[in-house]
Parts: structure tokens; C-alpha cells; sequence
């Protein structure tokens, strides 16, 4: 399968796990060694400088939530815009941070945009593509709007609608499909 990278795994309707259910993941890394992903409409109940003593003495100065990634414990990263605070190159403007200074730049100035993510989505090799054949996520191609929109829980509906087009699409040759079927 064809590296799904860069792009947005919308949770099936019908996903019943509570990990994933009506989550829209951007695919930061995915290879041969399984793929790594972060989900961007859940967060957590504390902000970024709730967290961030107790990881820095740098000033933070975003007042954001923290995200919750995944099931995946693991260590803070941030999804930015920034390309010289790059450590992962997910797609074009957008990018993700691992390494404390960048991510001290990212949380000491209001400049690009960045989310903090606590924890991941992974997947072991072969794993998400199995997923894929059964039907558990649709796909869309990420774009920075999806990605720094604060569109919570209507995202997954947006993402799943846009998701649901494009395998139209794909399978039927219409001319015009409307945004509504329904209406048509």
C-alpha cells in the first residue's frame, strides 16, 4: 500500500472502538514499520502551561489545551506550521515537533500555529492497512485548515462528508454530485 502520510484517517460510522470512535488522525509517519498518528479533535482537560512546568523553565505563552494523540502513552510533541522546527515533515505546512528546544520556540512565542499533543496513535506493520481493507477508516488528504481548525466533534463530520465524496466519486462517474444527495 501506497505510504498514507499527510493524510486524514476519518473513523468509519459504524467504529466501535472508544479509542477511535468519530476521531478524524493525521498520518505523521507511516512505512513499513507501522504508522504513527495524531487525532485532531480530542483534548484533554488541562492546558499546555499546565503541563509545561514540569517539563521546561522556558516561558510559555499559548494558552492552549493539551491534545490527546492516541492510545499511545508517550512524551509531548506539537503539530506546527513551522518548517525550521521541523523533526517529522508530514506534509506541506505541517510538521511535528519531538525534540524539547523546538518545541520550547513553539510554546515561547505566539508565531505559526502549533498544537500540543500528550501520547499517539500507532500502528505495528501492516496493522492500519488492515484496518484500511476492512473498512474502519475513510481517507482524505490533510490540509493546515483541517489540522489548526478548532472544529472539535464537527470535524469528524465535515472529514467524514468530505471523505464519503470523494469515494463517490471514485466509483461512479457522475457529473455532479450535490453537497446534499439527498436534495438531488
Amino acid at each position: 500500500m501506497k505510504s498514507l502520510q499527510g493524510r486524514l484517517l476519518i473513523a468509519a460510522p459504524g467504529m466501535t472502538d472508544p479509542n477511535f470512535a468519530r476521531t478524524v488522525v493525521l498520518v505523521a509517519a507511516h512505512g513499513e514499520t507501522g504508522a504513527l498518528g495524531l487525532i485532531l479533535n480530542r483534548e484533554l482537560d488541562s492546558d499546555i502551561a499546565d503541563v509545561w512546568r514540569r517539563i521546561s523553565q522556558k516561558p510559555c505563552v499559548r494558552l492552549d489545551r493539551i491534545r490527546h494523540g492516541g492510545p499511545v502513552p508517550g512524551s509531548l510533541m506539537a503539530l506546527h506550521d513551522r518548517r525550521d522546527l521541523a523533526d517529522i515533515v508530514v506534509a506541506d505546512d505541517l510538521y511535528v515537533a519531538t525534540e524539547l528546544t523546538a518545541m520550547e520556540t513553539l510554546a515561547g512565542t505566539h508565531e505559526g500555529k502549533a498544537l500540543f499533543y500528550i501520547g499517539h496513535s500507532g500502528w505495528g506493520p501492516g496493522q492500519l492497512e488492515a484496518e484500511m481493507a476492512e473498512g474502519t477508516w475513510l481517507l482524505a488528504p490533510a490540509l493546515p485548515e483541517h489540522v489548526f481548525d478548532d472544529r472539535g466533534h464537527a470535524l469528524w463530520k465535515e472529514a467524514a462528508t468530505l471523505a464519503g465524496r470523494r469515494e463517490i466519486h471514485s466509483v461512479v462517474d457522475l457529473r455532479h454530485v450535490p453537497d446534499d444527495p439527498r436534495a438531488n
